[in-house]
């Protein structure tokens, strides 16, 4: 049987402190068709020179916050990269979360 695509969905503001963490559990996942796709949300700390050093990650940044709201702008970023995720599956982390090991194998 065929494994499915999966797609990881990060959104992030500001979380330069845990977001290393968060991509490292993520590529590390032993899975062989996997795409992680993270939305910043115009973060002012040094969190997209940290997520640019991931190659294998696609980054989108939202040059101007559409709403006053910070949850508004999370959903509006969720909304964003489903638009361009190709999987079959969607998991979705914030910034400050992170995948155990092996997690997609086991959940797939």
């Amino acid at each position: 049987m065929k494994k499915k695509h999966i797609s990881i969905l990060i959104t992030n503001y500001n979380k330069s402190i845990f977001i290393k963490k968060c991509l490292k559990s993520c590529v590390a996942q032993n899975y062989p068709s996997k795409e992680i796709l993270v939305f910043d949300d115009k973060s002012c700390d040094n969190s997209i020179s940290i997520i640019k050093k991931f190659k294998s990650v696609k980054l989108f940044i939202n040059k101007k916050k559409k709403f006053n709201s910070g949850p508004l702008n999370q959903i509006y970023g969720i909304r964003q990269l489903i638009k361009k995720s190709k999987g079959d599956i969607i998991f979705l982390l914030d910034g400050d979360d992170f995948f155990k090991k092996n997690k997609l194998n086991k959940l797939s």
